[in-house]
């Protein structure tokens, strides 16, 4: 059994998982399953990125719908109510926030 220096890789990826969010610039990625059930949303201080990883979401703000499969993204200006649901039974997507850019 040939060994890669374990305990070094184990010591690199704990300084990466215990990085201040501050290093990230204030992002954080949460992984969601949506249904059909329709969500109101609102973050009134964050910019929301959202990215489709399976299945088709719907997306409503401003006064517009948006239909997106895996791969589609949207980002929601902070401070805009949105309403996200499924359209094919369940939709897995990844959001994040950031703050407003000016």
């Amino acid at each position: 059994m040939q060994r890669f220096g374990g305990a070094k890789m184990i010591n690199a990826m704990a300084s990466l998982i215990s990085t201040p969010a501050a290093a990230a610039h204030g992002a954080q990625l949460i992984f969601e399953t949506l249904t059909a059930d329709v969500t109101l949303r609102l973050r009134p201080h964050e910019d929301t990125l959202l990215r489709v990883i399976d299945g088709v979401a719907e997306l409503r703000f401003d006064g517009e719908e948006h239909l997106l499969g895996p791969g589609g993204e949207a980002i929601v200006p902070a401070g805009y109510h949105h309403t996200l649901c499924s359209v094919t039974g369940q939709a897995r997507i990844v959001m994040g926030y950031r703050q407003p850019r000016d």
